[in-house]
């Protein structure tokens, strides 16, 4: 085989590269890699809706992890009912109270489109192939949550790995 020939070969077989971001890609199952990727990642994102809200980390800590057990010891994320009361409580007037789970693909389509730089582009597809890779494998999930009172719609794209939930926090504003 010829050089040229290896080349191609090794390019085959290696994943597409990711787009650019100021670390690689964590490594499968590594929570403080991933916690670290997702702090550079989205610190230039934000988030249009009626108001540009910044793209921040979210981590579950340990006391919230235990209120949520039940649906992680099933390899899965929560419904959109068990988050909301673990993030916003119980509602006093449920007829307004959103809390939707949907998955991530829509709102990383629209992350994504939004930007206004070619860099916070790349971010946020960088962000997007992030959370695409490290939930493929089994014993992983990821899931959007729209969780509030409008107009303050909190999202939250999170994602289940190694037992622990991480992701991102946003804000649509919509009136």
């Amino acid at each position: 085989m010829d050089y040229f020939e290896a080349l191609k070969t090794s390019q085959e077989q290696s994943p597409p590269p990711a787009a650019h971001s100021p670390l690689p890609l964590p490594a499968m199952h590594n929570v403080e890699e991933t916690i670290n990727y997702i702090k550079h990642t989205c610190s230039d994102l934000y988030f249009t809706s009626d108001s540009d809200e910044p793209v921040q980390i979210y981590q579950l800590s340990n006391p919230g992890l235990q209120a949520l057990e039940a649906s992680i010891s099933k390899l899965s994320l929560p419904s959109a009912h068990d988050f909301a009361v673990f993030v916003a409580g119980e509602a006093d007037n449920m007829e307004d109270f959103v809390a939707e789970k949907k998955p991530v693909a829509g709102f990383f389509e629209r992350l994504c489109n939004q930007q206004v730089t070619e860099q916070q582009k790349q971010l946020a597809e960088s962000l997007k192939r992030a959370f695409d890779v490290l939930t493929e494998e089994p014993g992983t999930d990821s899931a959007c949550y729209r969780i509030g009172v409008l107009p303050n719609i909190e999202v939250y794209v999170v994602m289940l790995i190694d037992g622990q939930v991480v992701g991102i926090k946003t804000v649509s504003v919509e009136t």
